[in-house]
């Protein structure tokens, strides 16, 4: 989780001051909610008092909201996504040299660091200057335990040390290694973007300044404009890239690219996430722009009053597995097994296993390459997951896959018949595939008939003989998976020899922004232990429920 130096009143107080600064202030509702260090991950929100199901929590007039709508006239028109409204019917303005919503912010963010540490004050200061100036304070200053900040510390400490020993560099390397392929997939994306933007930022910087400062800025003070732009290095601007990344809520802003239309919403930012439903608090647009957050509904055999003083208060950012939260936003949900080995957990937690079924067909050698291209055309190849909730399961998507590997496309027909093999169509993207096709010599359907009628629901099963195997084969699919995690393990036994020995050490002197503390690699460190020993208990739990025979 992102750390933060502020205390809570200090924060409160700031978020205060910053929503009284919206001229509708006076007809807006007091928030029900405030911040509190009081909760298991650190600080969220919680509520001020008893709050009835569906009651309205926190309201955000549109002009108390940080996007590049409200905030438009802070950045130079050019650069402004499009709106639906030009591109509609297939004429308009190109969308060539403009930027994204996430980099406008991260700019608007990073110029308002700069301005309030360099200290120099604008002679007119706007409503919105203050707005900006007041929620900087209020944003966590590192963000230790997100992945791409150890794979920029092991880049970084690895170039400026010039090979020599950095237990830092050493250790978040090891760390690195050690997530789970998913997980290390999900980073490397991560990390793709961010440089994609600091690219286009430092592109522009170097060759155009002036495009990235505040117009009024520049008008009024133009040295300082530019001396605001030249002093966001690497570090602040991912500091600013950070905070839109894990705190934009989506808003319909009516911007032509569906990823443009979000916004900061200072303190509903501070909520933190929850995958349960019942524990979820609301949030709707208002007819103004703005957002509304209520209380979660009353869960069936619950009293009206469903919340007391102090509880937490949730919302959710969506439907993500702990790999895709700690990858975004530096976090994971708590795991957890009752006594009857049922999951406690995150329901969305799964284990993606496309690399394993991968391999399975590829040891069939040219049949297996059949059905790679039979799944490719019936829009099933890909995206295979392991699944501990409600029940041990694998995916929709991997039980047809498993069913197919356990066919045999070259069974002999019972008088002799050759197999038939047709072409068939392939998806946009794909290319064509055979379609093998044994023929019954008894003129009854073949099994690859069956497993084609089991994708249209017609039938349940292929056969008795074939669900075995294919439960056989997701066994071995299983350990074959938790035998390729002991090099991960062993990488998490490096990277924590290497923290247990520097432990003693104070970090005082040599941390940058960019660089965690030892809490923060303590973190870093229980999470990433936390995804592998998830990732063995969901294999062990499919495995077992398939070793079962349990139907899928």
């Amino acid at each position: 989780m992102a750390k933060d130096s502020h205390s809570v009143l200090k924060q409160n107080a700031l978020l205060t001051q910053l929503l009284n600064l919206s001229p509708s202030q006076a007809s807006t509702p007091t928030p029900l909610v405030h911040i509190s260090d009081q909760v298991p991950a650190g600080r969220g929100l919680v509520f001020i008092c008893p709050v009835e199901a569906q009651q309205v929590l926190l309201t955000l007039p549109a002009d108390t909201l940080i996007n590049v709508k409200s905030f438009k006239s802070f950045f130079r028109p050019e650069l402004l996504p499009l709106q639906a409204s030009v591109t509609r019917g297939g004429e308009g303005r190109s969308d060539e040299g403009r930027l994204s919503s996430a980099l406008l912010l991260t700019l608007l963010l990073a110029r308002a660091h700069v301005e309030t540490e360099l200290g120099r004050g604008r002679s007119k200061a706007t409503t919105k200057d203050d707005v900006l100036r007041l929620f900087v304070q209020t944003l966590p200053g590192t963000f230790d335990s997100v992945p791409l900040t150890w794979s920029l510390v092991a880049s970084r400490l690895k170039e400026e040390r010039e090979g020599k020993t950095s237990w830092k560099g050493d250790f978040f390397a090891s760390l690195l290694q050690a997530l789970p392929p998913h997980s290390r997939n999900l980073q490397q994306k991560v990390r793709h973007r961010f440089e994609s933007d600091w690219s286009t930022f430092l592109s522009l910087r170097d060759s155009n300044c002036d495009v990235l400062t505040e117009p009024s800025l520049l008008t009024s003070d133009p040295a300082l404009a530019r001396d605001i732009i030249h002093a966001i290095e690497k570090p602040l601007f991912l500091w600013a890239w950070h905070c839109v990344n894990s705190r934009c809520v989506f808003l319909p802003l009516g911007l032509a690219r569906h990823g443009d239309n979000f916004t900061l919403a200072p303190m509903l930012d501070m909520a933190n996430h929850t995958s349960d439903p019942a524990r979820e608090c609301k949030v709707g647009y208002l007819p103004d722009g703005g957002l509304q957050m209520y209380a979660p509904d009353v869960p069936q055999g619950r009293s009206p009053s469903v919340t007391k003083e102090g509880d937490e208060c949730f919302i959710t950012y969506g439907a993500h597995s702990n790999e895709s939260l700690l990858s975004e936003y530096g976090f994971v949900l708590p795991r957890d097994l009752s006594p009857d080995q049922q999951w406690q957990g995150s329901r969305y937690v799964d284990v993606l296993v496309d690399p394993e079924v991968e391999d399975l067909l590829n040891r069939q050698g040219e049949e297996g390459e059949e059905k790679i291209e039979l799944l490719q055309n019936r829009g099933y190849w890909g995206e295979f997951t392991l699944h501990p909730y409600p029940e041990p399961h694998p995916s929709h998507r991997l039980v047809p896959a498993l069913r197919l590997a356990a066919l045999n496309l070259r069974a002999t027909p019972a008088e002799g018949s050759a197999p038939k093999v047709a072409k068939t169509k392939a998806n946009a993207g794909v290319k064509a595939g055979r379609k093998v096709h044994p023929v019954d010599g008894r003129g009854g359907a073949s099994d690859l008939d069956k497993w084609e009628e089991t994708l249209t629901g017609y039938r349940d099963t292929v056969s008795e003989e074939n669900e075995r195997k294919a439960h056989e084969l997701l066994i071995q699919l299983c350990e074959s998976r938790r035998k390729k995690n002991g090099g991960a393990r062993r990488h998490l036994a490096e990277a924590r020899v290497t923290l247990e020995s520097h432990t003693d050490e104070a970090d005082a002197g040599i941390r940058t922004r960019l660089e965690p503390d030892l809490d923060g690699c303590k973190l870093s460190l229980a999470f990433v232990e936390q995804l592998l020993d998830e990732e063995d208990a969901v294999l062990r739990l499919v495995g077992q429920s398939a070793q079962d025979g349990v139907e899928w």
